[in-house]
């Protein structure tokens, strides 16, 4: 594919983290180089990559609005991902895939 060519966003594998006040790590599925974060939540999620599921994300990570799904190029050694909450509790789904989103 051509440098700045598109490509649908293909899932490989959907996880799901139990996100709160306290950070909470989970394994990544799939392989692809792209990562779809959806924040379902009604909080900021802040979310931290890495290659263990001993991560641990704080205030200081990337911030994902609430309600917002955001698309993130990955290296292969990014395997894990920890998310923390501003406030309250709720689910953030990340999807390992090939692609971008249009």
């Amino acid at each position: 594919m051509a440098s700045g060519s598109i490509a649908a966003f293909s899932p490989e594998a959907t996880v799901s983290v139990a996100a709160g006040i306290a950070s909470n790590a989970v394994a990544l599925g799939g392989s692809g180089p792209s990562l779809l974060v959806f924040n379902s939540t009604s909080s900021i999620a802040f979310l931290r990559l890495g290659a263990s599921t001993s991560l641990t994300a704080t205030s200081g990570d990337l911030p994902v609005p609430a309600g917002v799904q955001l698309l993130l190029t990955v290296g292969a050694t990014v395997t894990a991902a920890a998310v923390l909450l501003s406030s309250g509790s709720g689910t953030v789904y990340l999807t390992r895939g090939s692609g971008s989103a249009y």
